[in-house]
């Protein structure tokens, strides 16, 4: 992990400053007990606590990784891009990351944390950042106690995962901004249509924020034709579907070969205020 990164990131514990030892394999907190957390092989820390971090397994993170890397949300992933570069953030939090695809696309142009509680997707997305040498660093932790410093990040980017407005709001800068995205309500109705004899479009999330100022909402709607037993299978894996239909429709999937579905994204851009 970049050392700039380092930077930005409290001990868990006690909520000191840390830094990294000077062979790079130790992130040490500055406070009257140090505590010491080991840096991975692929760069990450897991700041998450004795009994933190789990999530997926290699088998959901592999899929999702497949699905998205064949570019079928790359739309998603400008359109994000370019709301950051329209408010000039240049460092940015990526909280709920998963494995990375999203939070490693942002790095090219600027400074990333990405936090997740899955400790496959994060050290996942820690590899690539490594291999492509992005400015990019992960950090095994929880979305609601988040090892960072107070008013650190121009903006947090909070795709798909849950909304911690109260920790957003501690670890922007006045005047940040907060990009959420969840699921339209057409999202996937292609999906739903071979799974579901009576599909139903998604209801608007019910955790947003309350403490910030709305600065706009858009719709980003398109067609995928996914393609491949393997693709479609990573695509019903990476939803909530997954685990609420029975295997006697699970079974509908089986004999598609492509399948095509509109996607559906709601972008919300939130500011935290100004004072203090």
């Amino acid at each position: 992990m970049k050392p700039l990164i380092t930077t930005l990131l409290r001990c868990p514990v006690c909520g000191c400053d840390g830094v990294p030892s000077e062979d790079g394999k130790i992130f040490r907190c500055t406070g009257k007990k140090t505590h010491c957390f080991d840096f991975s092989k692929s760069g990450y820390l897991n700041l998450a606590g004795p009994h933190g971090g789990a999530g997926d397994l290699k088998s959901a993170v592999r899929a999702r990784s497949l699905f998205l890397e064949s570019g079928y949300y790359e739309k998603l992933s400008d359109a994000v891009n370019q709301i950051l570069s329209d408010i000039r953030a240049s460092r940015v939090l990526d909280a709920g990351c998963g494995e990375g695809y999203y939070s490693n696309r942002m790095a090219q142009k600027r400074i990333v944390l990405g936090v997740d509680l899955s400790t496959v997707g994060i050290d996942h997305a820690s590899k690539y950042a490594r291999r492509d040498d992005l400015d990019a660093g992960f950090v095994v932790a929880s979305l609601f106690q988040l090892p960072v410093a107070d008013a650190s990040f121009d903006a947090v980017t909070n795709l798909f995962a849950p909304c911690a407005e109260e920790e957003f709001l501690r670890v922007l800068r006045a005047g940040g901004y907060l990009i959420l995205v969840s699921a339209g309500e057409k999202h996937l109705f292609g999906l739903k249509k071979v799974l579901y004899e009576n599909p139903y479009e998604n209801q608007e999330r019910a955790d947003l924020p309350q403490n910030m100022e709305l600065i706009s909402k858009q719709q980003l709607t398109y067609e995928i034709n996914v393609e491949g037993r393997d693709r479609i299978d990573a695509l019903f894996s990476m939803t909530p579907y997954f685990w609420r239909t029975s295997e006697q429709d699970k079974a509908k999937l089986q004999s598609l070969d492509i399948l095509n579905t509109e996607v559906d994204f709601t972008i919300y851009l939130y500011r935290k205020g100004t004072q203090e």
